[in-house]
């Protein structure tokens, strides 16, 4: 009978497809056990990466945009969805030139989030500074917490 091997280890021809089976389902829960962080180290395709935070009056977007500039970025705010286009150019190469490796994507992005509280549309700041576009979002007024004054009797 012949063997495969695989990781160090033999298995049996007729049980192949099981051994890639496990490794898939091994695959799977370890992506899953590793939470959040496992699935962002291995997803590609997102981008721009976004940070939100928030404080008492402001929701706070950061996004990475290495190699833009501010005049190639669109930024619109409709309802509760935030939308960020753009466009990332390929660096002047020779035609004839051959790549070894090529893991910087290229072309037009858009990247839609919701928010996940009622901002005011008309006061949103943008800042592009050393690749990073910071939007300051100022809550509106139902977003914000109230302090409630409780009278004695």
């Amino acid at each position: 009978m012949a063997f495969l091997p695989i990781f160090g280890r033999g298995f049996p021809v007729p049980f192949w497809e099981l051994e890639k089976m496990r490794s898939h389902m091994e695959n799977v829960y370890n992506a899953l056990a590793g939470g959040i962080n496992h699935f962002r180290r291995n997803y590609t395709g997102v981008f721009p990466l976004v940070n939100t935070l928030e404080d008492d009056d402001n929701l706070y977007l950061t996004a990475e945009l290495p190699g833009l500039a501010a005049d190639q970025l669109e930024l619109a705010i409709k309802g509760d969805t935030l939308t960020l286009k753009g466009a990332k150019v390929a660096d002047n190469v020779d035609a004839n030139a051959n790549h070894h490796r090529r893991e910087r994507e290229v072309g037009s992005f858009s990247r839609s989030l919701t928010l996940p509280i009622k901002v005011k549309a008309e006061e949103v700041g943008a800042v592009f500074k050393n690749g990073v576009l910071t939007i300051t979002l100022p809550k509106a007024a139902e977003a914000k917490a109230r302090q409630i004054v409780v009278q004695a009797q």
